[in-house]
């Protein structure tokens, strides 16, 4: 074995020209299944990130309307969510947890000479969970802020920036339209978000909802809520439950989905899935593709060299070299060729990916580095196998199935 390998190599050597033009177009196939499906990779796994910064199972709802026949918005009934109708959500099987939100826009905030129009938002004391929200200094709110609808606040990083500069903002007093807060929290940043580009949660001050429905909106109605459903699957049966309960109490049809809408953060997933998996399929069979019409270039070349070498073929035959042993050798110089301009394509990929990760930065809302999928590495090893095996097969037989007498003839 050791004997056919070193022919193998002399062989490739004495061919280089033919065999490294002809290696060009597997080089390329490599390089297209390394570094467009990291591309791909990088990308889904990019937006993916970005979607379920605002929660990764958040679903929310909110009241609507119900139209009359005939009437028209004219006569549309406005449907309302309650403080107990979230409460009813979270005791259902398939939520986790679930939260009003409150929203009170622009509010002036002020702390110490400093004052910013911000936003604040109130939230129950498993707002964290369902949003997805971080706390890297202090705490978040507990339920006995929420029921005591304390002035207690957690503020974004940029929030507190704006605020308090570099001067630490755990422990200290803000004012909300006349009214003092105690900051309890710094949440950790975001950064630029594709869900809230206009609505940036690491600028937002956050509340207990109680307290903003007695100190702003007075009132115990809820524009919206969130919650997480235990799986992401349980998520759709969740929000036609919800539906049904509200129906019960309001009395309409919990079919009419316009009586109170929906976002279910898995629907944009799913199709964000579908359509990289449709690409990245599309970039691997082009791989693929460019791959096998290098292999027909390969086959090519070694039938020319198996024509230029029959009298070898011969001597070798005459001297006692078995078929096999010859067609071994043919096959070999094959997938020697195959492989190694693959693995060159793919290590170049590779070194592109990873100067492509070095330039990017990670926290980008709108462009991603790319991401080595360890699975393409088994895809490729499997496709450079076959390209040896299906380039290098005929020349083989061909050159394995000639017989001795007629190669020594042509000498």
């Amino acid at each position: 074995m050791r004997d056919i390998f070193i022919e193998t190599l002399r062989s490739i050597v004495a061919h280089r020209v033919r065999f490294g033009l002809t290696a060009l177009g597997i080089a390329w196939g490599g390089f297209m299944l390394t570094f467009l499906s990291a591309n791909m990779m990088g990308f889904e796994a990019h937006f993916v990130r970005e979607f379920e910064e605002i929660g990764p199972r958040v679903v929310m709802m909110g009241r609507g309307t119900i139209l009359k026949s005939r009437t028209g918005e004219r006569g549309a009934r406005v449907v309302e969510v309650e403080n107990e109708d979230v409460q009813g959500t979270e005791r259902l099987a398939n939520v986790e947890a679930a939260s009003p939100e409150v929203h009170v826009w622009s509010m002036p905030v002020r702390a110490g000479r400093r004052s910013k129009l911000l936003r604040l938002t109130g939230l129950d004391a498993d707002g964290d969970l369902i949003r997805g929200i971080t706390v890297v200094e202090g705490r978040f709110l507990s339920p006995l802020d929420v029921e005591r609808a304390a002035r207690v606040a957690v503020i974004g990083p940029r929030a507190a920036d704006r605020l308090f500069g570099r001067k630490r903002a755990l422990g200290e007093s803000i004012i909300v339209d006349g009214l003092r807060f105690r900051v309890i929290g710094i949440t950790k940043e975001k950064g630029d978000q594709l869900m809230n580009s206009g609505d940036p949660e690491d600028l937002k001050v956050f509340i207990p909802y109680t307290t903003a429905q007695r100190w702003f909106t007075q009132t115990d109605d809820v524009d919206e809520f969130a919650f997480a459903p235990v799986t992401k699957e349980a998520s759709w049966d969740a929000i036609r439950q919800i539906r049904e309960l509200t129906a019960l109490r309001e009395g309409y049809d919990p079919a009419i989905e316009s009586a109170m809408w929906a976002f279910n953060i898995q629907e944009p997933l799913n199709m964000l899935r579908v359509i990289f998996g449709g690409i990245r399929v599309f970039m691997i069979s082009a791989g693929l593709v460019t791959l096998f019409v290098g292999a027909v270039g390969v086959m090519n070349i070694m039938l020319v060299v198996v024509g230029e070498r029959t009298q070898e073929i011969g001597v070798r035959k005459a001297i006692g070299a078995r078929s096999r042993d010859v067609f071994v050798q043919f096959l070999m110089e094959a997938a020697l060729v195959a492989l190694a301009s693959g693995v060159a394509g793919a290590g170049l990929g590779m070194l592109l990916v990873r100067g492509i990760e070095f330039v990017l930065p990670e926290d980008a809302a709108f462009v991603s580095p790319p991401l080595l999928d360890p699975a393409m590495a088994v895809v490729l090893t499997a496709a450079l196998v076959g390209v040896g095996v299906v380039s290098g097969l005929i020349p083989a037989i061909r050159a394995a199935r000639t017989a001795p007498a007629e190669a020594l003839r042509a000498m």
